[in-house]
């Protein structure tokens, strides 16, 4: 079989995902379905996140046609079952950009970015009443439905309080947020000291303190939108910091001949502060 050789890169794109499944093709493609690709798309997804934050864009392009062949896999799937194919995908987000930037193809007329972002929100909740037509409502609606759960838990906790907080269901103040952690904090110490676990290196599972823990995770969560941070950007950027920190830790135990494992932790507490100096010298020159 030969590979191929439309004038249109998008259509080699399209045939090469057909002829992959179809006879002749490969065995694993053949085996595959929208659910067992998932955790690949979404590997593609946060590949394509680190290429931008390393400015790396030579990779950044290698990514990119990494996630976009995952779409077209996904279309190349449901069209051999009869659901739509890449044309409806692709038309479906043009309608739906169109008519969501009335302020570009239109005669509204916005001026800064919130005003964009709370148009959008009404037009997505006018979609939403378009698609259902004028059928009489037989349940109640919610405010968070639609949010996706398979979105990773701060994100979601992200989505879930931005939405609550529209409806007018949040602290009007950082404070009030602070103070509820601190509150938070305590009853987690209170828990720790009930079961011992806080003298300890390592406890034992227990469902009150996985709670009490949880409410200080959704609180952060709260306090970084308080702040306009990006919960989850944020806590890359502390992986990456401690990721880098500890890589230069470790190169100056090995170069002192020594193992981290056979160091006191008062040892490697000073390592740590050295390596936090190197890589900040490193950074100011």
């Amino acid at each position: 079989m030969n590979p191929p050789n439309f004038s249109s890169p998008i259509q080699n794109l399209l045939k090469l995902a057909s002829d992959l499944r179809g006879e002749g093709g490969c065995p694993w493609d053949q085996e595959q379905t929208h659910s067992s690709v998932i955790p690949h798309l979404l590997e593609e997804a946060y590949e394509v996140v680190d290429t931008i934050e390393a400015g790396d864009d030579s990779h950044l392009k290698e990514e990119l046609g990494d996630l976009l062949f995952q779409v077209v896999f996904h279309c190349q799937l449901a069209k051999e079952r009869g659901a739509f194919g890449w044309e409806d995908v692709v038309q479906g987000i043009f309608d739906k950009l169109v008519f969501r930037h009335p302020h570009v193809y239109g005669e509204i007329s916005l001026n800064s970015g919130t005003e964009v972002l709370n148009q959008w929100d009404e037009l997505k909740a006018k979609e939403k009443e378009m698609k259902s037509g004028n059928k009489i409502k037989t349940q109640l609606s919610h405010t968070l439905d639609g949010i996706p759960k398979a979105l990773p838990a701060i994100q979601r906790s992200e989505k879930i309080q931005k939405k609550v907080a529209k409806q007018g269901f949040n602290w009007p103040t950082i404070a009030g947020v602070f103070e509820k952690f601190k509150e938070e904090i305590r009853e987690l110490e209170v828990e720790l000291t009930k079961t011992n676990a806080i003298s300890n290196k390592k406890a034992e599972y227990d469902e009150k303190t996985e709670d009490e823990l949880g409410d200080l995770f959704f609180l952060l969560v709260n306090l970084a939108q308080k702040l306009s941070i990006d919960p989850e950007t944020c806590l890359r950027k502390a992986n990456q910091k401690f990721e880098r920190r500890f890589h230069s830790l470790e190169e100056m135990v090995q170069l002192d001949g020594k193992q981290i494992v056979d160091q006191s932790l008062e040892e490697l507490d000073q390592y740590w502060e050295k390596a936090k100096m190197k890589i900040k010298n490193e950074v100011n020159n």
